[in-house]
């Protein structure tokens, strides 16, 4: 790169072996957590989704589970069969991420290609999230491409107002997917409007039909979800508005789970790169439109998306990983303003550290349990080659045909893992499985009923006359009790509502 360059963005470019051969490590690393890894909780629940197609589902919209169902019906209920999704749009966001690097970089756009791969691998979130089949692997993918075609469109309208829309409708199209995969797309369709709405340069679109009709088509890609909440009484929208954080609006602060968001945040998409989010935002000159309108789109949708997280995280629960696609832009455009290449290493060494011990976790036993800590949530992947076969020796001694767990993941587990769609949650949580009438078996009727430390017995035992413990084993790993399960025989179901059931284990504040 010419020296100018160098100058402006302040970017110094690292060995290209070096980076090489550090990618190299972390894609050996990613087949291994793609191949080797169990099968997650979640993942299992939404490999259920696509079995049961539909027009959305209470708590996502369905554009994964629909990709997962395809996949399942090519492939078969197996590992492959569950996580290539994930292998093509990880192949899809690579090349994203080389058409930013040739427009950001087109001297370097190699060097600065791999520094984006190497920086985005080396956070464990996004190296898991681009790894398991949670929606944020769509999502982020379309929402990288969306963010391309954007950023090009409006960077060649700002100089010649009579270029070909034809990459703002795809940008469109892109955006309106990404928000049939996960809501968290809202973010970057809000960021293009505030972009259009606060450049001078840009304003001139609002006078012309393109801009309209390209939104328009980003809104008919949400019909489905549309049409399931109004169906279903709004439920999936209210559940992310409302029902899923302990406070109301304006009613105090609940420190814990704020703490928590802000420090597990920093830790797990990689501390160094706090320093290039606070760097993101102050203010510089940039050599082309692209890299202009670029960050500025970045700038936007990182602000706005992290903020609200931060006020919702002071009300309930917030994730950490909902802010995946703040980091995934920021680390796109983090060549541009980069200065120091000992951060980016520290990133990477800390990251292949995480990872490691990722790949150990997930892969053979929980490391926690070495130094003496619970390994419960870890714990529930395993064990399942030891579950299934005393379910189905009990279904058959037995006679009986009906099966559930008693939370909406183990259920998931249960019918991932059995390769069955007909799985039941027993328990007072809402889930996907009320909506498919998947709560109540019929009247007078029996059932298995598989329990683990996390499920809902008490709510189980409501629903038939007699619940009867069956079996209790451990699930052993080189010597540590990591889980423990019951199997249980429910006998002469007694359905219950729960429709009660949801407002009598309500949380308090909404009582």
């Amino acid at each position: 790169m010419a020296n100018s360059d160098q100058t402006q963005g302040g970017y110094r470019f690292l060995p290209l072996n070096a980076l090489i051969f550090v990618l190299a490590l972390l894609l050996l690393c990613k087949l291994s957590f793609t191949l080797f890894t169990k099968v997650a909780a979640d993942e299992a629940y939404y490999w259920l989704w696509g079995q049961k197609l539909g027009w959305s589902y209470f708590d996502h919209p369905p554009l994964n589970a629909w990709v997962l169902g395809l996949s399942d019906q090519i492939f078969g209920t197996n590992i492959i069969g569950l996580r290539l999704p994930a292998v093509v749009t990880f192949a899809g966001t690579l090349y994203v991420m080389w058409l930013f690097a040739q427009r950001l970089f087109p001297t370097e756009s190699k060097n600065s290609f791999l520094i984006m791969v190497v920086v985005f691998l080396a956070s464990p979130t996004l190296f898991v999230w681009t790894t398991i089949v949670y929606h944020d692997h769509l999502m982020l993918f379309l929402c990288l491409a969306a963010t391309y075609c954007f950023t090009d469109y409006f960077a060649r309208f700002a100089e010649d107002r009579e270029t070909d829309v034809k990459r703002l409708y795809l940008a469109a199209l892109l955006l309106g997917l990404a928000g049939l995969t996960k809501y968290a797309a809202a973010f970057l369709g809000v960021s293009v409007a505030l972009v259009v709405l606060t450049s001078a340069s840009l304003r001139p679109l609002l006078l012309r039909p393109h801009i309209y009709l390209a939104g328009l088509l980003t809104f008919a890609c949400m019909i489905p979800v549309l049409i399931w909440n109004m169906q279903n009484d709004w439920a999936s929208f209210q559940l992310h508005l409302s029902d899923r954080y302990e406070l109301n609006a304006f009613e105090g602060i609940n420190a814990g789970t704020f703490a928590r968001y802000l420090f597990s945040t920093a830790l797990y998409f990689g501390v160094f790169l706090l320093i290039p989010l606070v760097g993101i935002i102050w203010p510089r000159r940039y050599q082309t439109s692209f890299a202009h309108v670029g960050v500025r789109l970045a700038q936007i949708t990182i602000l706005t998306s992290m903020a609200i997280f931060v006020v919702f995280a002071a009300r309930g629960t917030v994730h950490w990983y909902w802010s995946d696609l703040a980091y995934a832009l920021l680390i796109i455009f983090m060549p541009i303003f980069m200065r120091w290449a000992w951060l980016i290493w520290a990133h990477v060494v800390t990251g292949i550290v995480f990872i490691a011990y990722g790949l150990m976790t997930y892969a053979i036993v929980p490391v926690e349990l070495y130094f003496g800590q619970n390994g419960l949530e870890v714990g529930r992947m395993y064990g399942w080659d030891q579950v299934v076969p005393k379910v189905e020796r009990h279904l058959d001694q037995l006679g009986i045909e009906h099966v559930g767990g008693t939370l909406y993941v183990s259920a998931g587990q249960l019918a991932y893992y059995l390769d069955r769609a007909d799985i039941y949650d027993f328990a007072a949580k809402e889930s996907q499985f009320n909506y498919w009438d998947q709560k109540n078996i019929p009247a007078g009727e029996d059932a298995l009923v598989v329990h683990d430390p996390f499920g809902d017995l008490d709510t189980a035992k409501q629903r038939f006359e007699t619940l009867t413990l069956l079996e209790r084993f451990n699930i052993n790993l080189m010597g540590f009790d990591v889980l423990w399960y019951e199997i249980y025989l429910g006998e002469n179901a007694t359905p219950i509502d729960d429709e009660l059931i949801k407002v009598l284990y309500a949380p308090k504040s909404r009582l």
